[in-house]
């Protein structure tokens, strides 16, 4: 997935453009969502880590992102009762021919394992299916209803990220590691001191062998630089 609409969403907004140009921006990048998707021999990542591959994303943010996918789902099953329970394919499981399958109804909220054969053909990770005469079916107009409100939610919660750490960020701090986990790297400002942490998604490569809990860095004309004990 291409990380253009991001670049130029953040330009359009530092340059003050029109809403509808910025609107325009969005609907693009769920065509091309919508696009990646439908396309099954590309397309071998759930919802999530489709996101998340396409633009940097804390832990905090990830789970959000995860609940907010549930309660859509949970939301659009519980609204279309009439259609039966809704089944939406998880993600695919590794060395087999089997997906894990999200069942939602009025009652059940459970996980199933569907092999490959007893999905009709052209379905894939990510869509909403509803069960008929015992054959899995593809809901279309479900499918598109609840992925758009999954990217769209994330956008704000990945949008909200950012600004809350840029605002975090300030010139001149010091900023101590507080945890290294997997090359995520969590901050704590000992110049204001707050109340909380945070994970910087934007650290610098080049530093991250640097970046063991407890070492210190100062934030200098917008990058990070080591101070050395």
């Amino acid at each position: 997935m291409s990380l253009d609409f991001f670049n130029n969403l953040k330009e359009n907004l530092s340059n003050n453009e029109v809403i509808s140009n910025i609107t325009e921006g969005i609907q693009d990048f769920l065509t091309e969502v919508s696009d990646r998707l439908n396309d099954n021999e590309n397309n071998n990542l759930d919802i999530v880590s489709e996101i998340t591959t396409a633009r940097t994303t804390s832990l905090s943010s990830e789970n959000s992102i995860m609940k907010a996918r549930d309660e859509i789902l949970r939301e659009y099953a519980k609204n279309t009762t009439d259609k039966g329970d809704l089944y939406f394919i998880f993600n695919k499981i590794k060395d087999s021919d089997d997906y894990r399958v999200i069942q939602m109804g009025k009652d059940i909220d459970t996980t199933l394992k569907v092999n490959v054969n007893e999905l009709s053909e052209g379905s894939g990770l990510n869509q909403v299916m509803r069960l008929k005469d015992g054959i899995f079916e593809l809901d279309e107009i479900g499918t598109e209803n609840v992925l758009n409100k999954i990217y769209k939610k994330a956008e704000e919660i990945l949008d909200r990220q950012d600004r809350e750490l840029q605002e975090y960020r300030k010139e001149g701090h010091i900023y101590v590691v507080t945890e290294d986990i997997n090359n995520r790297i969590f901050l704590w400002d000992t110049t204001s001191k707050p109340d909380f942490e945070i994970e910087e998604v934007n650290f610098p490569r080049q530093l991250l062998n640097e970046a063991k809990e407890g070492n210190k860095f100062i934030y200098k004309n917008g990058e990070y630089e080591r101070i050395e004990d």
